[in-house]
C-alpha cells in the first residue's frame, strides 16, 4: 500500500507548494513594478523634460536675435547660437524618445518643427539683414519675433497636455503593478518570511515612489522646483485668485551675463553659481512664494495672494541677496560680481487677461531690467 500523508504533513506541503508560488508570482510582480518605475526614469521623465524646455529655449533665442538686432554685440550673437545648438539637441532627444509616444510625435512632427523652423528662417533673415548693414529694416521688424513665439504657445499648450498624458499613463502602469504586487501581500500574509520580504519590497518601492516624484516635479542641479511643478503651481493658483479676487504677482529673474560666467570660468563653475543663485532666492522668498527654475539661468517666483503687493520689495530682497553672495565674475563690469535682473508683473483682479498675459507681462518687465543697464527690478502688469 502506499503510504498516506498526515494532516500536518498535508498542510506543509501546502504551505511549501503555496511558498514557491507566490514567491514565483511575488518575484514576477515587484520586477513588474521596477521595469515600470524604469521606465518613468528612463522614458516618460526624460522626454517630459526635454518637450518642455522647448518653449523656453525659443523664448531664449527670440530675446537673443531682438538684443542683437538692437544693439549688434558679439554676447547676444553668441547666446543665439549656444541656444540654437541647444535646442537642436533637446530635439534629438524627443526624436530618441517619441516614437512609443504617437500623439507627442504627431505634434512634434506635424506642428513644432514646421514653426520652430520658419522661426529660425526669421531670425536668420535678421541676422543676415545686420550683417549687411540694414539696421534700420532689421529694426523695423524687432518684434516680429513675438508672433511666432505667440503661435508656438499653442503649440506648448498641445505638448504638456500630451506630457501629462505620457506621466499619467506611465503612473497608471506603475499603480497597475503595484495592485498586482498587492494581491501577491494577500495570499502570503500568513506565511511569516515572505511576508517579511513583502514588507522591505514595499518600503523600498515606496520610497523609488517619492523619489519619482520629487525628481519629476524638482530641477536636478539646483533642488528648486522645475518648470512643469511651476506651471501646474501657476494654473492652481490662478484659479484660486479669479474665484477669490485676490492679487497674484509673477517675477522673472535672468542671471546678468551668464553665458559670460560660463565661458570665463566652465559651466561646473557655472553649475555651481546657478545652485548658489538659486539657495539665495529660495531663502530671499521664504514663505512668501514658490521658486522654480525656469529655464537656463532663469528663475521664476509666484507670490501668494497676500504676498502680491510686496512684489517690488521681494524682488529687491532678491536683488540683494544675489549681491552679497559676492560671486566673482570678473569679465562682467564694472560690477565684477554676479547679480540679477528681475522683471515683475502683477494681476489686478476684474481685468479680463489670461495667465500668458501675466507670463508676458513679466517677460517684458525683465527685458526692460535688462535692457536698462541689469541689475535692476522692472515693473509690469499684466493688461
Amino acid at each position: 500500500m502506499r503510504p498516506k500523508l498526515s494532516l500536518l504533513q498535508a498542510y506543509l506541503l501546502i504551505a511549501l507548494l503555496a511558498l514557491f508560488l507566490t514567491s514565483l508570482w511575488s518575484y514576477s510582480a515587484f520586477q513588474n513594478i521596477e521595469r515600470q518605475n524604469e521606465r518613468i526614469v528612463e522614458e516618460a521623465i526624460p522626454i517630459a523634460n526635454a518637450a518642455s524646455e522647448l518653449f523656453a529655449l525659443l523664448l531664449d533665442q527670440e530675446l537673443s536675435v531682438r538684443g542683437y538686432t538692437y544693439n549688434q554685440d558679439m554676447l547676444s550673437l553668441r547666446q543665439y547660437n549656444e541656444t540654437k545648438y541647444a535646442l537642436a539637441e533637446t530635439i534629438q532627444v524627443i526624436h530618441e524618445l517619441d516614437h512609443r509616444h504617437p500623439i507627442m510625435q504627431e505634434i512634434i512632427q506635424g506642428e513644432a518643427l514646421p514653426l520652430i523652423n520658419e522661426m529660425e528662417m526669421f531670425y536668420e533673415s535678421q541676422l543676415a539683414l545686420v550683417d549687411a548693414g540694414k539696421i534700420v529694416e532689421a529694426n523695423a521688424r524687432r518684434y516680429s519675433g513675438i508672433d511666432y513665439i505667440n503661435q508656438f504657445r499653442d503649440v506648448d499648450a498641445d505638448i504638456r497636455e500630451d506630457i501629462d498624458k505620457i506621466i499619467q499613463e506611465a503612473s497608471q502602469r506603475s499603480v497597475s503593478a503595484s495592485n498586482s504586487a498587492t494581491w501577491v501581500i494577500v495570499i502570503v500574509v500568513a506565511i511569516a518570511i515572505l511576508l517579511l520580504l513583502a514588507f522591505v519590497h514595499t518600503f523600498r518601492l515606496e520610497r523609488s515612489k517619492q523619489a519619482l516624484i520629487h525628481r519629476s516635479l524638482h530641477d536636478a542641479l539646483t533642488g528648486v522646483w522645475n518648470r512643469r511643478a511651476f506651471d501646474e503651481k501657476l494654473e492652481r493658483l490662478w484659479d484660486e485668485t479669479e474665484e477669490s479676487s485676490t492679487d497674484v504677482a509673477l517675477l522673472l529673474l535672468d542671471i546678468d551675463a551668464f553665458k559670460l560666467y560660463n565661458d570665463t570660468y566652465g559651466h561646473l563653475a557655472g553649475d555651481a553659481c546657478l545652485e548658489r543663485v538659486a539657495h539665495a532666492v529660495y531663502k530671499a522668498v521664504g514663505e512668501d512664494g514658490m521658486v522654480a527654475r525656469y529655464g537656463g539661468e532663469e528663475f521664476a517666483v509666484l507670490l501668494r495672494p497676500h504676498h502680491a503687493r510686496q512684489s517690488k520689495e521681494v524682488a529687491e530682497r532678491i536683488r540683494q541677496a544675489v549681491l552679497k553672495l559676492n560671486i566673482l565674475h570678473e569679465a562682467y563690469q564694472p560690477l565684477r560680481k554676479v547679480s540679477v535682473s528681475i522683471g515683475v508683473a502683477e494681476h489686478i483682479p476684474g481685468l479680463d487677461v489670461e495667465k500668458s498675459d501675466l507670463i508676458e507681462a513679466a517677460d517684458r518687465a525683465l527685458y526692460q531690467a535688462k535692457q536698462s543697464g541689469r541689475n535692476r527690478v522692472s515693473m509690469g502688469k499684466a493688461m
